[in-house]
């Protein structure tokens, strides 16, 4: 079984890899199933196999990596939430430095806007859960759901625009201004709506 697994992995990065590739290439909308299968040097059948589309493949792609920066996030957090925590939010920014040709192309002005509405999605769906163990369930009159889709669609937006500007600032320095920014605006208010909700 784990012979079998280990199989259905590397084909599934092979098909990966070959879509990312190609994107870097020529435009995604172009990118055909045939194309796919000749950049990972494998057959059309082993394709649906795997996956029913390019999108679910990309997607299935996405969220492998998102995952393993997501590991990465738990292993420095502290038990610090994400928006006061500037070493996760700089390993944000390199992992997305580091990607920076594939992002540019996925989330620029021509990306997809099933990519984008993925990313912000799994952002906020990380800040969700911080909030619920930072401030509980219910504790603050604005739900949690909302603000984790606030400081998720401030921070694709600066992402989005970092990459566009050919990262013009360092990932140090784009986490400490996001959380600096965090603590004179957003966790403040935060915190003051919250102990106000709870004197009442």
């Amino acid at each position: 079984m784990e012979k079998v697994d280990r199989r259905v992995r590397r084909t599934r990065a092979l098909l990966g890899q070959a879509l990312r590739d190609l994107i870097l290439t020529k435009p995604y909308e172009t990118i055909t199933i045939q194309d796919i299968t000749n950049q990972a040097d494998l057959n059309r059948a082993t394709f649906y196999l795997h996956y029913a589309s390019k999108e679910e493949l990309l997607m299935d792609s996405l969220k492998q990596q998102f995952d393993a920066l997501v590991e990465q996030l738990e292993v420095e957090k502290n038990g610090r939430p994400m928006w006061e925590n500037p070493v996760t939010l700089r390993l944000i920014f390199e992992y997305v430095a580091a990607n920076g040709d594939l992002f540019k192309v996925l989330l620029g002005p021509q990306g997809q806007g099933h990519v984008m509405y993925r990313v912000i999605n799994y952002i906020a769906q990380v800040d969700e859960e911080e909030l619920e163990s930072a401030f509980g369930q219910d504790a603050l009159p604005i739900p949690n759901a909302i603000l984790a889709r606030h400081f998720a669609g401030a921070l694709f937006a600066l992402i989005s625009w970092w990459l566009e500007q050919d990262m013009p600032y360092s990932p140090a320095y784009m986490a400490e201004t996001i959380q600096q920014l965090c603590m004179a605006g957003f966790i403040p208010v935060l915190a003051e709506v919250g102990s106000g909700a709870r004197a009442n």
